[in-house]
């Protein structure tokens, strides 16, 4: 029967080199099994890593070419196809009794201050940076850590209000928000998916939460937000918003009161951009 034989080598110096050790020698009872060019390991590795060595018959066979890795432990061969004026003609070349098959896996592991690196934990380390870069599964990766990082912090630093107003009324809206955290308004913004007539202008107030308790509010004007007529946001505006007292307190609640309503205007969405001290 074909067997198997797994030895361990050492060399001296900074690096230990330690691999594996497959031989098959095929016979009946191995062409028999139906694996065909499958070879079934007696370990595992890791795919990638180009640290198998495979023979057959003394030739050396290359990943991708010779030999292509189905998964960490097993490898199906390549030995070309059948040449010649015969039935087997451009058919795969199998394996046949006598064929000697042989296997090492090369792995390496480093001593302290050495400064050499083991290769399979390097790729490792390299697989987790890339992975580490993405925001999610399947994504573009950032081209680095720092932007991703950069990225992370942006959102942990900030948070968005939203006001969504489908259809637009005169006056105030019936929509109470309370912002949760302390921070500063960094950028107002209203779009519209139906344009008005009219410019169309929104008082954006605010009182603080002992206020709201009270029952009767006093509230205070953040910023005038504009849509030009015939304009989808407040961007394009003649009259560009300002924000005089940025600082947003703890707990303070936010409401919407329209001063003037373009003819026509709908799907209103109104955004504050606050970064959080």
């Amino acid at each position: 029967m074909a067997g198997t034989k797994m030895n361990l080598r050492r060399y001296g110096g900074g690096i230990t080199q330690n691999w594996d050790e497959q031989e098959i020698i095929v016979d009946q009872v191995y062409i028999d099994s139906g694996r065909g060019l499958y070879i079934a390991l007696d370990y595992e590795y890791a795919m990638g890593t180009s640290q198998l060595d495979v023979y057959v018959n003394g030739q050396h066979l290359l990943e991708g070419g010779g030999y292509e890795e189905v998964n960490n432990t097993t490898i199906r061969l390549d030995l070309g196809v059948y040449e010649g004026d015969t039935p087997l003609a451009g058919q795969p070349v199998q394996l046949h009794v006598g064929d000697e098959i042989y296997i090492r896996n090369w792995k390496q592991s480093v001593r302290e201050g050495t400064g050499s690196i083991d290769e399979l934990r390097f790729k490792q380390l390299e697989d987790e940076v890339r992975a580490a870069r993405k925001y999610k599964d399947g994504e573009q990766p950032y081209p680095n850590l720092d932007t991703r990082l950069d990225s992370i912090e942006r959102r942990m630093e900030t948070k968005t209000m939203v006001f969504v107003l489908s259809r637009v009324f005169d006056g105030i809206a019936k929509l109470n928000m309370r912002f949760p955290y302390e921070g500063d308004i960094m950028e107002v913004y209203a779009s519209a998916s139906s344009v008005g007539a009219d410019d169309t202008s929104f008082l954006i107030e605010r009182c603080t939460q002992d206020s709201y308790d009270t029952g009767l509010p006093e509230w205070d004007t953040v910023t005038t937000l504009v849509i030009d007529a015939n304009e989808h946001s407040s961007r394009t505006s003649d009259r560009p918003y300002s924000v005089p007292v940025p600082r947003i307190a703890k707990d303070e609640h936010f409401r919407i009161n329209v001063v003037e309503r373009g003819e026509g205007i709908e799907g209103v969405t109104i955004e504050l951009v606050v970064k959080l001290r």
